[in-house]
């Protein structure tokens, strides 16, 4: 039964809390880089034996500028329509002149969040006369019917949102007292308070905290969430339960009926070898199904029939993973289900247990000894690859039914390369004209693949003079080569030969130009300019550049200044410049590694200098100069 809570306001209730609210709001100019202010952010959740609830949420924000009334006067609330219903019991706008503004329950808009997907549903709203200096009110009920995990209930909160103030956020929950609720928090001391409900049936626990200042932002900080106050609640028992209950979802979906099969055998009918196979039907599912970009915790838990996706051809990432597992198995290679959260490359299993902990699903195979991460959402992935955002990432595989966490490698700064090549002729003019190579590897070549393969010929072509505009001003290609953008398995590798305008600058009877091949990349600033720092160094992804410029000077041209070699390393990477002159040709080349790291906030002033003497190489420039006797024949 239904344990009757109260909103946390009554509809009928007097604007007098609304400007007492706003009086007490603070300024814009006491929080310069903040859009708004919450003044209530209140949840009022309870909880029923199944594992459903009733979720009361209110939320009260200042506007300060028009950036606040950009981000606060479109309101969406998203759920799910197989489990939940959302019903809006007021909303309104409280002007700085004292008027209040009611939105019309006309006014309110309830459909699909996305194609397809009938169950990831959305009510919005707009907020009337939104200004700067406003407050804006809205409460609403999140009816959850049953729990998608029966018998359980969880939940987060978080007591600061980024990089606003917040006055003041309570969360409330009545859980019957015959379920344990496990709590985690992070970033936070805040305790609960704990009382018996007159019931006497029920716990109320109540975590409540005032005046949260903003989220101090820092340059390669830590991701905003890991340093936000968190609390986690889970009435879930352990990780088995969460696989148990997936492997119960998925199971008939997975299924692989007479299409299924047929297709597999179809795809693989030629192939000699397991990875032959596995190849051959992960490029299937990557090609062939459109990707629905609705998550784990937008979307309905349960995965579509691996035959219904095999014929609408689409689907978001779990209905495609399970097409790809049961593909695999209908040829007799192993295969699991894989749930992750992409791009956080963090410990999951000791947090607790709950199917919030995903918003990403995965396919795991063995093929011929070897393990294999497949993600068929990437769609210009090759086999045996993985999108940065899987890459160090703990996972949970469902083996079997068991759970079992594992880890995806982190990517080496090598299988994140960016290669420019550039060998070029100067005239006096500073033009230049030569060949420019453009390759790589991992998300770098990813990124190159996925603009090339939707564009024409002529497209690619000014999609390509685009990219040559960082190694000169005014690029035009006079012939261009590309490897085959559709053969995934054959490195991408782009070769041009191109006409500069301007390459060098000319000043006098000088040519200067960078000492590396992009001539025309904008400066950029050191991201560490304050003299202190408070979070660590985070440094999210490998990379490695290697750069090589080969330019040969004009004819009665020699040099005056050429770089010296270098070489730097630090706890986030390592920086090199080799140098090798013959005549009038001068061959530069710059390596630079940045490694996955999170270094201690104690190492800033080493890491400071560090990329203030990689700036200070990045900056550089070769000096020429018309020689003496040039001028004299001239």
């Amino acid at each position: 039964m239904w344990l009757l809570t109260p909103a946390l306001i009554l509809p009928q209730t007097d604007v007098v809390e609304l400007k007492a609210l706003l009086a007490a709001a603070p300024q814009a100019s006491e929080f310069p880089n903040a859009a708004k202010a919450t003044l209530l952010d209140l949840a009022d959740i309870t909880v029923r034996l199944d594992g459903s609830a009733k979720i009361v949420t209110r939320q009260a924000l200042k506007i300060l500028n028009q950036r606040g009334r950009e981000q606060e006067a479109e309101i969406k609330i998203p759920y799910n329509g197989s489990y939940e219903t959302v019903k809006l019991i007021r909303a309104r706008t409280l002007r700085p002149n004292g008027t209040v503004i009611e939105v019309k329950p006309t006014e309110v808009r309830s459909g699909a969040a996305s194609e397809g997907y009938d169950d990831a549903k959305v009510l919005s709203f707009s907020m009337p006369a939104v200004e700067p200096g406003c407050l804006i009110e809205y409460e609403y009920v999140t009816e959850q019917k049953t729990s998608p995990l029966p018998g359980h209930f969880w939940f987060q909160w978080y007591f600061q949102g980024g990089f606003d103030p917040v006055q003041h956020t309570r969360l409330r929950i009545t859980v019957p007292s015959t379920l344990k609720l496990a709590r985690k928090l992070r970033n936070s001391a805040i305790e609960p308070t704990i009382r018996t409900a007159p019931d006497s049936k029920s716990v109320v626990y109540t975590w409540e905290q005032k005046n949260v200042a903003p989220l101090n932002i820092e340059p390669l900080m830590p991701p905003a969430e890991r340093q936000l106050p968190k609390l986690t609640v889970s009435t879930v028992p352990s990780w088995q339960s969460v696989a148990d209950w997936y492997t119960k979802l998925a199971h008939s979906a997975g299924q692989a009926d007479s299409s299924v099969t047929a297709k597999a055998q179809e795809l693989t009918q030629n192939c000699r070898t397991d990875e032959e196979k596995a190849r051959a039907i992960f490029y299937y599912v990557q090609e062939k199904t459109r990707y629905v970009a609705i998550e784990l915790g937008i979307s309905a838990y349960q995965p579509r029939p691996a035959s219904r996706t095999l014929t609408v051809q689409y689907g978001d990432c779990k209905d495609m993973a399970t097409l790809l597992v049961a593909l695999l198995r209908a040829v007799g290679i192993t295969a699991h289900p894989v749930l992750l959260q992409a791009g956080e490359p963090f410990p999951q299993q000791i947090e607790l247990p709950s199917p919030h902990a995903f918003n990403h699903a995965i396919c795991q195979a063995q093929v011929g000894g070897k393990t294999y991460w497949l993600d068929a959402t990437a769609q210009v992935c090759r086999f045996g690859d993985i999108p940065q955002a899987d890459r160090g990432v703990e996972v949970l595989v469902i083996k079997d039914g068991k759970a079992v966490f594992e880890t995806i490698p982190e990517a080496s700064p090598a299988e994140a390369l960016n290669l420019q090549q550039a060998s070029v002729v100067l005239d006096s003019e500073g033009a230049a004209i030569g060949t420019v190579q453009l390759s790589g590897t991992g998300d770098y070549e990813l990124g190159l693949r996925a603009n090339l393969v939707v564009k024409s010929t002529d497209e690619r072509k000014k999609y390509v003079e685009a990219l040559l505009g960082s190694i000169g001003v005014n690029p035009r290609i006079e012939s261009l080569q590309l490897t085959d953008i559709s053969n995934r398995d054959t490195p991408l590798s782009i070769s041009s030969k191109t006409r500069f305008a301007s390459w060098a600058t000319v000043s006098g009877d000088l040519l200067l130009f960078k000492a590396r091949p992009d001539q025309a990349s904008p400066a950029f600033a050191s991201p560490f300019v304050e003299d202190n720092r408070l979070y660590p160094i985070y440094q999210s992804e490998p990379r490695l550049l290697r750069a090589n410029l080969e330019v040969t000077l004009p004819e009665g041209y020699s040099y005056l200044y050429i770089p010296k070699p270098i070489s730097e390393e630090s706890a986030l990477g390592k920086f090199s410049r080799t140098v090798q002159q013959e005549g009038r040709k001068l061959t530069i080349s710059i390596e630079v590694q940045d490694r996955r790291a999170t270094v201690p906030a104690t190492e800033y002033p080493a890491l400071r200098q560090y990329i203030e003497r990689y700036l200070r190489m990045y900056g550089e420039l070769v000096i020429a100069r018309k020689d003496v006797a040039a001028q004299m024949i001239k």
